[in-house]
């Protein structure tokens, strides 16, 4: 009767650590997709593609299309990222 007891209870320890292993490990996950959407997905453009959004805004500012405050914000916009 002893040795079905200690046999539940070993179960049981493992269980316990399994579970704890997979909490640790959402955790993980979860804080580095947090530091993503915090960080405001830097590294998912590319540096040509910033360099292009920054022409096309400087040539709708010289065209007259969009004034000064629009262009400082949208490039404060373009440079946060």
């Amino acid at each position: 009767m002893m040795g079905g007891m200690m046999a539940g209870m070993g179960l049981w320890a493992l269980l316990v650590i399994i579970t704890v292993l997979a909490v640790l490990v959402l955790a993980v996950l979860g804080s580095v997709w947090l530091w993503r959407q915090v960080r405001g997905g830097q590294g998912r453009t590319s540096s040509t593609d910033t360099d292009a959004a920054r022409q096309a805004l400087r040539k709708r500012y010289a065209a007259g299309e969009i004034d000064d405050e629009e262009y400082e914000r949208r490039l404060s916009g373009l440079t946060w990222r």
